[in-house]
């Protein structure tokens, strides 16, 4: 049982607590625009174990969710005006070559999520052809008019340098990207004005949603030479995956229950985020653990709940990724809960609810690693800063445990903070990494047996107190596989 010391002075990366910059809501979402419908049901008949389940996220964070809907589907969707439900795998009466289509009643999903989730919109740039300018043309006003009051941004088209090859020939470049994200967007303003002309005077894209830091569209080439075109820009929208689900050598450990990993794969997004030309904050806009939908085994599992905690406190830690989106696919094993059919709450949930309590209210805080001086791959520590003072810890401890497979190792760490002062821990653990049910975070669980609301666990440890001695050190052991949250107590 190691025990790791922290002095005060290793707890700051930096010299010096500069104003927080991260938006709010940092923990948010991104779904998958063809099963968006099923997570969300509609404003009148919402899916409410999703809506419960996103109000937890949300109340904790103190802001709503922002939620973007789109992704590979989105550049598939073809509008269907005869379609009678939501979403269809072909609509022969809209375009007979069509991969998906969508009809009037899926802009009814718009709403059905809690008061104060914020949206965004991706319209359809893969099809740039007739189909794709009747679809533009017709579903604007559908959108704009369903997302009056709750819309964030709009985006147009999802992951064009996978274009390249696919819907594009060989020798797709950024140039002509740019051409045709500039022409498509000139149309949606057209016909934004004529449908919704109170959100036609601030208009706000996310853009470009590359597919990674690696994609063979590169943002330096992008907008190089559009002038003012590009002001409507907002957000810098680039997605991330730590890898892909059937490729050879991924394993729980390695690629995902690993602070080393975490920090190369968003290192790519840091230096990436440098060459931009485009005036505008960095997000990544779609991210989870493993392309292709996830693997089972690895991406709904505890240890996938661990790397979300991580993931997310590491980006927030580098100042430079504003927010991140999780995605989320109807049946995908990354998927943080099955919405439909046998409701249940998936492990990698549990990790977005312990990051976020660890950054609420993300907008006022200033997230830095901590030196925990030990084992840098799987020992991981953060402090949150409000104003330059330490309000709350956060440690996880990434050695992979599974459940059955013997004696459970465990860390004991002591953190330097105010002497004297009083800590409530919130600890997210699990019988094992590999474990996909049993999983609490302080004490509770949000399963389908309580529709997604909290349930006080027996047995399980909820909001100890701890307190630091004379000298300043709050001490805590973690077992291996688990990680917790310390959030600083005041006197009324």
């Amino acid at each position: 049982m190691a025990k790791y010391l922290v002095p005060a002075s290793l707890l700051l990366l930096a010299q010096s607590i500069v104003a927080a910059s991260l938006f709010d809501s940092y923990v948010s979402l991104s779904f998958e625009l063809i099963g968006f419908p099923t997570f969300a049901g509609t404003r009148s008949h919402p899916n409410s174990f999703s809506r419960n389940l996103i109000h937890n996220l949300a109340e904790l964070q103190g802001s709503g969710i922002v939620v973007r809907v789109g992704g590979n589907s989105g550049d598939r969707a073809i509008y269907d005006s005869t379609l009678a439900t939501a979403t269809a795998s072909a609509c022969p009466n809209a375009d007979p070559g069509a991969w998906q289509c969508i009809g009037t009643t899926f802009f009814e999903s718009y709403g059905g999520f809690p008061a104060g989730t914020r949206y965004s919109h991706q319209f359809n740039l893969g099809a740039y052809n007739s189909s794709g300018w009747n679809t533009l043309q017709n579903t604007v006003p559908l959108a704009c008019k369903a997302l009056v009051g709750q819309l964030e941004y709009w985006e147009v088209g999802n992951e064009p340098d996978l274009f390249i090859g696919s819907r594009r020939p060989s020798t797709y470049n950024a140039s002509q990207y740019s051409t045709e994200w500039l022409n498509t967007t000139e149309h949606f303003e057209s016909h934004l004005r004529r449908a919704c002309p109170q959100l036609s005077h601030s208009i706000k894209y996310i853009a470009p949603s590359l597919s990674s830091p690696g994609a063979r569209l590169h943002i330096g080439d992008i907008f190089q030479d559009e002038g003012n075109a590009t002001q409507k820009i907002i957000q810098v929208s680039v997605h991330n995956y730590m890898n892909g689900a059937t490729v050879p050598g991924v394993t729980l450990q390695s690629t995902l229950m690993s602070h080393n990993a975490v920090v190369e794969s968003i290192a790519g997004h840091i230096n990436y985020a440098k060459t931009s030309e485009i005036n505008a904050d960095y997000i990544i806009g779609e991210h989870n653990s493993l392309y292709g939908g996830g693997a089972s085994g690895l991406s709904d599992v505890f240890g996938a709940a661990l790397w979300a905690m991580e993931f997310s406190l590491y980006a927030a830690s580098t100042d430079v990724i504003k927010r991140i989106h999780f995605h989320q696919s109807v049946g995908s094993p990354y998927a943080a809960w099955v919405p439909s059919g046998t409701l249940a709450t998936k492990a990698p949930y549990y990790g977005k609810l312990a990051a976020s309590a660890f950054l609420a209210h993300s907008n006022t805080i200033d997230i830095h690693t901590i030196a925990l001086n030990k084992d840098a791959d799987k020992d991981s520590g953060y402090g949150a800063y409000i104003n330059g003072d330490l309000q709350r810890v956060a440690v996880l401890n990434l050695r992979q445990y599974n459940s059955g497979s013997g004696a459970r190792g465990n860390q004991t760490y002591s953190v330097t903070v105010a002497p004297g002062s009083s800590w409530t821990s919130k600890r997210l653990t699990a019988p094992g990494a590999t474990d996909t049910t049993g999983v609490t975070f302080n004490g509770f669980s949000y399963d389908a047996d309580s529709n997604g609301l909290a349930k006080r666990v027996s047995g399980k440890e909820s909001g100890k107190i701890i307190r630091a001695d004379h000298s300043g050190n709050i001490t805590f052991t973690l077992q291996d596989s688990e990680a917790i949250v310390l959030l600083r107590n005041y006197m009324r």
